[in-house]
């Protein structure tokens, strides 16, 4: 065979191709192997590394006060070293579609606002198997974080004064904030506080009727609307029959705006979602919405038709009065920690006409004609704060919310109290929402009486129409501030209605008014001229022997009224109730 062929042989010849194949890509592929194993363990130790991130955040929020503590035993108790908690950030997350991403999270350095997320990095190192042939190191660092975030918050109601309106005195005032028209009827006020409202679904329909477009659908709670509008949305609850009832007052209400906070106030809108959610949780009556309506204006003088029957006394004129409430304090208050609710001051108006025979021993020349009581009742408002909010039990008895409780002052004049009754007038102009001054007290027309005097051998001296006036001023009670707080077994069985203050304050408060001591008497000054000469001794018999008289006599039947307009129109002296509407807390999730 000549060269040429073994030459051409030689290149045609394939055998021990794959032994040098092999030995050159077995570098390659030792390489791929170290590169898929490494990679694979990256990934696992990065994947514990996330699941060790998430556990600890969601440890840490669930307790805010202790975040770091509970984080690191979290990891330490899934078998990581307590280093590698590399960063703890707790701050605020707002769950809101308005909100870019990457804006949702504000880190707090104080505690100025509430927390409500955390967020927890942890680093550690991962160890190479075989690239570290290739990076020349061991290990690689790996660093994970997560944030989860909780919201917590309660809603809740006070029963004092306008809340606890009957019927018939709530047809009244809507009356005489409205006009004639607005009145609903007792039969329809009645099955309207029967009839349940979700606020969720209810704040959903204005916010389409507004026309809201915004991405945060907490933002009705910011708005303002008209009440008409509002009692739109409220019908399209309720079953036809019973929306029919609002439609009077809609349209004696047409045009006039509301805050929308009037009905449900106090949460942080910026929350979005998490407001939404909470809101869905809260269940009213219809007629708490239109005493919302009511409450959200001053209420000047409402006349109060009452049918008394009370010993002694002849008739009745009430009027009530109130304030509105501050602004943002809603008929029902949700929100965070630090949330407060607030009811107005109220006045009840009472012209009492008496007997004038209750009147007895004034003096033997003296004949009472008329007998006329105008006395003022100020109830003070109320005020409940939020103090605690608990969304992690272990048992029934620990607490769940915890709220601050008491009555806002009145006047400082009068201290500190519950109530002020006040025999006399007012100065023309008084407002609905100031406090009375006691100071501004006047004298008020309280008796009207005949003088007959005999006179030897001549006429008797007649005084006829003489008026005695009167004024008086007494304060009732003490506020303290009371702590009401229920238990996550009393929200589980729906025990959710706490009692405050004192009740059962006016007849010592009315003794005290027509005491001696308290009130101040004359003559009217118009006609103080006349007492004069043989008159003067029997008016000053009858203004001495007068206070005793105006304690014994008309104690019992003014207590009898005080008592029986508080109870017609469903106020309370002294004392409310606070309704626990909702205890709201969000599952710990994770976010982004």
């Amino acid at each position: 065979m000549s060269l040429t062929d073994r030459i051409a042989r030689f290149r045609r010849d394939e055998s021990g191709v794959v032994a040098i194949i092999v030995s050159l890509m077995l570098t390659v592929l030792f390489g791929f192997v170290a590169l898929g194993v490494d990679v694979a363990a990256l990934y696992r130790d990065r994947a514990r590394l996330q699941a060790a991130s998430d556990l600890g955040a969601m440890s840490a929020v669930a307790d805010a006060s202790a975040a770091e503590t509970r984080a690191v035993d979290a990891i330490t108790n899934n078998g990581r070293a307590a280093s590698t908690l590399t960063g703890l950030q707790t701050g605020r997350y707002f769950r809101n579609p308005a909100i870019p991403r990457t804006e949702r999270f504000v880190p707090l350095d104080d505690e100025t606002e509430i927390v409500n997320a955390a967020q927890v990095t942890l680093s550690d190192a991962s160890p190479l198997y075989f690239a570290q042939i290739f990076s020349g190191t061991p290990t690689v660092d790996l660093s994970r974080s997560a944030m989860a975030t909780r919201t917590g918050a309660a809603s809740f109601s006070l029963n004092s004064h306008l809340a606890d309106l009957d019927p018939a005195a709530l047809d009244a005032v809507l009356t005489a904030e409205y006009g004639v028209g607005a009145a609903i009827g007792a039969g329809d006020l009645t099955l309207l506080a029967d009839a349940q409202v979700n606020l969720g679904s209810l704040m959903e329909t204005l916010d389409a009727l507004t026309g809201g477009t915004s991405r945060n659908p907490a933002e009705v709670l910011d708005a303002v609307t008209t009440v008409d509008t509002l009692l739109d949305a409220l019908a399209s609850e309720l079953p036809p029959a019973l929306a029919g009832s609002l439609a009077g007052l809609a349209s004696a209400a047409t045009g006039q705006q509301i805050d929308v906070a009037a009905v449900v106030g106090g949460i942080d809108t910026r929350l979005g979602l998490t407001a939404t959610d909470f809101l869905t949780e809260i269940d009213v009556t219809a007629l708490d919405i239109v005493k919302a309506v009511v409450a959200s204006e001053d209420i000047d003088a409402a006349s109060l038709g009452l049918d008394l029957d009370v010993a002694g006394i002849v008739g009745v004129d009430a009027q009530l009065t109130a304030g509105e409430p501050p602004a943002q304090s809603g008929w029902v208050a949700l929100g965070e920690e630090g949330v407060q609710l607030h009811r107005a001051a109220a006045r009840l108006g009472l012209d009492i006409d008496a007997y004038p025979g209750l009147l007895t021993g004034l003096a033997g020349e003296v004949t009472a004609a008329d007998l006329h009581v105008p006395l003022y009742v100020e109830l003070a408002g109320a005020t409940a704060t939020l103090d605690e909010i608990s969304c992690s039990a272990s048992r029934p008895s620990d607490p769940a919310a915890s709220f601050l409780v008491s009555h806002t002052p009145l006047h400082p004049a009068n201290g500190t109290s519950l109530a002020a009754l006040y025999l006399g007038t007012l100065p023309a102009g008084t407002s609905a929402s100031a406090p009375i001054d006691p100071a501004t007290l006047g004298f008020a027309d309280l008796l009207t009486v005949r003088i007959t005097i005999p006179v030897a051998l001549l006429p008797d001296l007649v005084l006829a129409d003489l008026v005695v006036q009167a004024r008086s001023h007494v304060t009732v009670g003490s506020s303290n501030t009371d702590r009401i707080t229920f238990t996550h077994g009393d929200v589980a069985a729906g025990d959710t209605v706490r009692s405050f203050g004192s009740e059962r304050l006016t007849t010592s408060a009315v003794s005290t008014l027509l005491s001696s001591e308290n009130t101040e008497i004359r003559i009217k000054p118009d006609q103080q001229g006349l007492v004069t000469g043989i008159a003067a001794p029997v008016v000053n018999t009858l203004l001495a022997n007068l206070p005793a008289q105006l304690l014994a006599a008309l104690t019992t039947p003014v207590d009898g009224v005080v008592d029986s307009v508080l109870e017609s129109v469903g106020l309370e002296l002294g004392s409310g109730e606070l309704t626990l509407t909702g205890h709201h807390c969000e599952l710990i999730r994770l976010v982004q």
